[in-house]
């Protein structure tokens, strides 16, 4: 990412609707694997509230990495420990360290050659029975001023998404869209405002007036009761999945 996101990532991912709305969905969707105690890897950690999070509301024990070293010391600065700086695909850990790994908004990041190779290290590093909670950006066509900013090389579709996770020694346990209800707004800054100069330079991480932070939070939270229920959300300006590890299995 341009260094100027890491910094609007530690101001806003704390209270941000996107954030605390895809913690919740997050949360859902890991609700039957939830216990205290599991080792965690978060792959690409960023500036490090989701370690937190993950150690303070899940019990669990998490090994953050990144290859930031500018996220990496805004980790350190939230008090976290066990911090790497590594790549996705070249894990510095052994085989089987790890009861579960989380990767959210990092993999886009990886073109589909090296996409591939970071969730081949993820099944790796699991121990069998292991799994991933995965978050990407979806809709190639949803490109835009943001995706730059962040250095976004690839957005996934659900098809081509759940075919990489299952070369990679996985099987698929829950996978959704997510983001659903505001994909109209997304698409119309995206293909229409932004084109014309219409839009904000800024990227889509900043602070934003309460009313609107609150109107946009309403809507994920939306989506997290119907995803509650069992139901999968056919599209949506982002993927989630959850996907295990299987027994004996061995990443190819």
């Amino acid at each position: 990412m341009e260094p100027e996101q890491y910094d609007l990532l530690y101001q806003c991912e704390e209270r941000l609707w996107w954030f605390v709305g895809m913690r919740q969905i997050a949360t859902t969707l890991l609700a039957p694997r939830l216990r205290p105690g599991l080792r965690c890897l978060e792959a690409g950690c960023g500036a490090g509230y989701n370690s937190a999070f993950y150690a303070a509301h899940y019990g669990w024990q998490v090994y953050p990495f990144d290859l930031s070293e500018r996220a990496l010391a805004y980790a350190a600065g939230r008090g976290l420990e066990r911090l790497v700086r590594a790549e996705l695909g070249e894990l510095p850990y052994a085989g089987g360290s790890f009861d579960c790994v989380t990767c959210l908004d990092v993999i886009n990041c990886l073109d589909v050659e090296r996409g591939p190779a970071a969730l081949r290290e993820f099944c790796r590093v699991l121990k069998p029975g292991g799994f991933l909670l995965l978050r990407t950006p979806a809709l190639p066509w949803l490109h835009g001023r943001h995706s730059d900013l962040v250095h976004e090389t690839h957005r996934y579709g659900m098809d081509e998404l759940t075919a990489a996770i299952e070369a990679a020694g996985f099987r698929m346990e829950r996978k959704t869209y997510a983001n659903c209800l505001l994909l109209p707004l997304a698409a119309l800054k995206r293909k229409v405002l932004e084109p014309l100069g219409l839009a904000s330079e800024e990227g889509d991480v900043r602070p934003l007036a309460p009313w609107l932070d609150t109107a946009l939070l309403a809507a994920l939270r939306l989506e997290n009761r119907i995803l509650k229920t069992g139901v999968n959300l056919p599209i949506g300006v982002s993927l989630v999945v959850l996907a295990a590890k299987e027994p004996g299995s061995v990443a190819p």
